[in-house]
Formats: C-alpha cells, structure tokens, sequence
C-alpha cells in the first residue's frame, strides 16, 4: 500500500472513524483527527504506539475559517497534505418530521444547519484540499490527492423523518463527481464516497435500539429491508475509506461511491409477503 509517510486529516472523530482511523494509524503516517470537542483527542490518544505521528486539532467542519485553519496548520506541521477523510455531519432533531404537520412546522434554520454538517463541511474541506494540492504541484506533474467522503445510501434511497439529511447526500452524490472531474483533470488526484447504511452511533441508537439491545419497531423496518439482516459496524466502513484513500490500488477510482450498506433496499418488498428471519447477530442481543 502507498500509505507510508503520508499526512492524513480525518474530519470527524465519531463511531465510524473509530474504525478507520486505526487502519491508516498502523501505516506509519501523520495523521490529524479533527473535531470541534473532545472526541478528536480521545481518538488520536486511542492511536498511541501503533507507529504514526497523531495529532488531534479542535474545528468545525462546517466552518470555512476553520477548516482553512486546519489544513494550514496540518500543511505547516507536515509538509503535506495527501489524504482528505470527511467525515463529519449528523441529524438535527428539530429537521425530522413524521407527518405534514411536522414538515410545514421545520424552521429554516434547522434545514440549514443539516445541509451546512452534512453537505458543506465536505465542500468546504475538499476546496481547501484542493487549493493545497495545486500550490503543491511542481510544474506540470501530477499529485495523488485523496479525497474519501463518507456519505450515506440516503444519497440514493431518500429516509422517511429524515428527508433534509437524504437531500444533503444528494448534493454530495453530485459535488463528488463535479469535483472528481476537476481533481482529475488538473492533476490534483481523486475524489470518492464510502456510501454507508445503518450504523449503530450516539446519534440513532434509541431509534434503532431499545434500552435491552433489542431492535425498535424502526430498527426492525430497516433490518428487514436490509439483505443481510443486520447492522453495520465501524469495522465494516474502516476497509473499504482504507481502499479508496490509497493511490496505490484505487488509482483508477474517481467519482464513484462505494456503498456499504448491507444490501438495504436492493429489491422492493411492497406486497411480497416476504417474512424476513428472526434476527441474528449484535442487532439480537
């Protein structure tokens, strides 16, 4: 892999990058763990003693100072930048709806601040990403840049209560490739998604979950429309964000989103009949 002794900033420091962050800490790089509160110096302290230099930086990705901030700082400390992880966003409870009632009462402002987490963090991070590679380029030779979005099947299939956030990885189905077209034809690398389904995290645990680890009444909707019948886990993203980072063995990878997502959604069951299995796996207990 052609991950050795290159810098990484991984943006976000929730349940998924838990799982990634490790892989790329094991490939003796530099990597930058970003987030606004503590999560980020409790993931890179996790890093200790696996062989890179980890540091943990305070911003909010959907700030565009602040994310200028942290590639300059990371560009200053490192010399480089090659790796772009975006990872940050999430749900925003007064966004949700489960009626009309409930989506004429959304307030602009909510719409606005999930669409700002979950669409233009990752805007604003693969500019700034882009700006540093074209002052890195040396004449006319290209650079490997890597941008890996992680985004959510709501990009494709859009969720019921949670539509502003499905809107959002809509854009960012989109951007990636406008964006993926412009790295590529100025030489600054590649730009892709990790698509992922449903994840147990802080943020949707009791809407998945009940207090005794059994699936809710939503958890089990998802399961059953899920083909392999259970819930992702940070261990199942961390690969394939680890595949799409390095230059080596994606190269020829660009605009494309790589879905993990268990299968959710991949047939239609309305009025199938279809008697999904008892659950089986972590989703069980």
């Amino acid at each position: 892999m052609a991950l050795t002794g290159k810098t990484a900033i991984l943006f976000g420091a929730g349940a998924i990058a838990t799982g990634y962050a490790p892989l790329f800490a094991g490939h003796e790089m530099n990597i930058a763990v970003v987030s606004r509160g503590e999560s980020s110096e409790k993931l890179a302290a996790s890093l200790a003693g696996k062989g890179s230099n980890v540091m943990a930086v305070h911003a909010d990705a959907s700030n565009p100072e602040d994310v200028r901030r942290v590639f300059h700082e990371v560009a200053a400390r490192c010399g480089s930048v090659d790796i772009c992880v975006n990872g940050s966003g999430g749900t925003e409870k007064a966004a949700n709806f489960t009626d009309l009632d409930g989506y004429l009462k959304v307030e602009p402002g909510a719409i606005l601040k999930v669409l700002t987490s979950n669409y233009l963090s990752k805007v604003y991070a693969t500019q700034q990403f882009a700006a540093h590679l074209h002052l890195s380029r040396r004449g006319n030779r290209p650079v490997d840049g890597s941008v890996v979005n992680i985004t959510s099947m709501s990009g494709f299939l859009p969720l019921t209560r949670v539509p502003f956030y499905s809107d959002a990885f809509a854009s960012i189905e989109s951007h990636t490739r406008s964006a993926a077209f412009l790295f590529g034809h100025y030489g600054l690398g590649r730009v892709n998604n990790v698509g992922v389904g449903f994840l147990i995290g802080a943020q949707n645990r009791s809407l998945l979950l009940a207090e005794d680890g059994t699936p809710t009444a939503r958890g089990l909707e998802i399961l059953n429309a899920t083909a392999q019948h259970r819930f992702l886990s940070p261990a199942d993203v961390a690969r394939p964000v680890l595949y799409l980072a390095d230059s080596e063995v994606s190269a020829g990878v660009n605009g494309h989103t790589l879905r993990v997502d268990g299968g959710f959604g991949i047939v239609n069951l309305a009025g199938s009949g279809y008697a999904p299995p008892a659950p089986t796996g972590p989703s069980a207990r």
